[in-house]
């Protein structure tokens, strides 16, 4: 019988590949959501994915969306708001996978969660430190809940950042200029990792939970220069696409009070995690950012050749 998995976050990028494919691949995929009116919901229940109605905050609703699942995919979404709303909600999920039966858990969290010392450009309880601080809680939540099995991935920057509805927050007026005003330098590495990856390392967890057990795996499809991702993203849009490079005194100037721009900067510490031969070693077929580009061609055109 085929395995069923209960999908966090499903009607998000990660989260949306995730129970697709698996879907795809054979699985029996639950969720919630909510508000099932949405696109990405419709088109989950559309696909033959069990849509529940509510948030990670009603427990009946989890409960009964992890009756009878052998796997639990997670991947929280923090809310600014609220930064101990994911730890909570973590926990709670966690706890009640546990107690329906769930036997492998996978859990998706960010490179750099695992970053052992103070990040270069991350002060003690600000906003990027207490945010990759609950991840890494997290982490040691899922260790050490009692799973038969747990696989922990932390996948790099997503190739979908670059396009609608992303780019407009993590590049702010990007897409509309065509100038990235970066604080990365234009030798420093990127991670691009497409979402479908992550949804391929999923099922081959799912699949042999014993080789992917207690496993923790810095994925990433491409490292890629800066340079390197805005030339193939101006080829495949046809636009000229640049950088615009902060100086030390400029940054130092926004450190602080730009969570992008510390995310950055922070990254040229983080990409230094990833090692693409032990993650080529997996065996996974692994998506370029031009690939991407071109898969996702209709998205591409939508966010940067628009009237």
């Amino acid at each position: 019988m085929a395995p069923t998995i209960f999908v966090t976050a499903a009607t998000g990028t990660i989260g949306n590949a995730v129970a697709h494919d698996l879907i795809k691949a054979g699985c029996a995929v639950n969720t919630t959501t909510r508000n099932p009116e949405s696109q990405a919901a419709k088109g989950l229940a559309t696909a033959g994915v069990n849509v529940l109605t509510g948030d990670w905050d009603n427990e009946e609703v989890l409960k009964q969306a992890m009756l009878g699942c052998d796997g639990l995919f997670m991947n929280l979404m923090p809310d600014l708001a609220d930064l101990t709303s994911d730890l909570k909600q973590g926990r709670r999920i966690l706890a009640i996978a546990k107690a329906a039966g769930v036997k492998h858990a996978i859990y998706s969290t960010s490179v750099g969660a695992n970053y052992q010392g103070t990040l270069p450009y991350s002060s003690p309880g600000g906003l990027f430190s207490t945010l990759l601080n609950t991840k890494k809680t997290l982490e040691g939540e899922v260790r050490n809940a009692g799973f038969d099995s747990y696989t922990i991935f932390r996948p790099g920057g997503f190739m979908a950042n670059w396009v609608v509805p992303k780019v407009d927050f993590i590049f702010a007026g990007f897409a509309k200029t065509g100038i990235n005003t970066t604080g990365m330098k234009p030798d420093s590495l990127l991670s691009s990792i497409d979402e479908h990856d992550v949804a391929a390392f999923a099922i081959a967890a799912f699949k042999d939970p014993a080789r992917f057990d207690k496993q923790e795996i810095e994925l990433s499809s491409e490292l890629q220069t800066v340079e390197e991702v805005l030339r193939e993203l101006s080829e495949a849009t046809g636009r000229e696409l640049k950088a615009v490079y902060l100086t030390d005194e400029e940054i130092a100037a926004r450190v602080g009070k730009d969570l992008m721009l510390e995310s950055q900067l922070n990254a040229n510490a983080m990409v230094k995690l990833i090692d693409m031969a032990k993650v080529k070693k997996w065996g996974i077929p692994l998506t370029s950012f031009k690939q991407w580009l071109e898969r996702e061609k209709n998205q591409v055109e939508k966010t940067y050749n628009h009237k």
